[in-house]
């Protein structure tokens, strides 16, 4: 038994040191992205919620959610491993963030959303393709051996699923008599803070 108990104390030394590692080895601006990514996952849980409310017969609305609590959960997790401190976000109610563009977007595509349930569905897509996006470009600021890595693709493998749903419904849903012009302020949104901190981390490496 003591043996077992040393065993355990020498691999929980082993995993603290290996997260210490490779939280050294991101960059301040992957760490700021996961604090943003974290905050992104709430907001689609956020929005499909409300979008819910409008469209209870709407399956991916009523499904979807509990996924992207567990993306919420995962990334925190990967926060944690490695001492970051997001308290902060944690504790924030539904609907409410820290980051100020996101918490604009998330008023926005409910508003969106509410105009129909053609609207939401488009609404739910394009959450879809930001979230896709954005972990595409965080990825590429971190190792590709690091558990983060990891996370962010099965984070995106999940979304594309998501994707599917959302163009499914959309495929059967009568679209309104005047069409609906798909905004893309949210894909802009996002790609300006995760792209852009991408495309500075590149001319650095050149």
């Amino acid at each position: 038994m003591k043996a077992f108990k040393i065993l355990i104390s020498a691999l929980a030394i082993y995993m603290t040191g290996t997260a210490v590692a490779q939280a050294q080895s991101y960059s301040p601006e992957a760490i700021d992205i996961l604090r943003y990514m974290i905050e992104e996952e709430k907001l689609a849980g956020d929005v499909y919620r409300s979008l819910g409310a409008l469209y209870p017969t709407i399956m991916p609305f009523k499904n979807i959610p509990r996924s992207e609590d567990t993306h919420v959960t995962a990334l925190v997790g990967q926060a944690n491993a490695i001492g970051l401190n997001i308290s902060d976000l944690t504790s924030l109610p539904a609907g409410q963030f820290q980051n100020p563009a996101l918490q604009s977007l998330y008023q926005n595509l409910v508003a969106q959303g509410s105009a129909s349930s053609f609207a939401a569905l488009t609404v739910g897509k394009n959450i879809e393709l930001l979230d896709i996006a954005d972990l595409t470009a965080a990825r590429a600021l971190i190792p590709m051996d690091s558990n983060l890595y990891t996370t962010y693709g099965s984070l995106m493998n999940a979304s594309n699923n998501h994707l599917r749903a959302f163009n499914s419904w959309l495929a059967v849903t009568p679209a309104p008599p005047v069409p609906e012009p798909e905004s893309y302020a949210m894909l802009l949104a996002g790609l300006a803070i995760v792209g852009g901190v991408a495309r500075r981390n590149q001319r650095a490496m050149n």
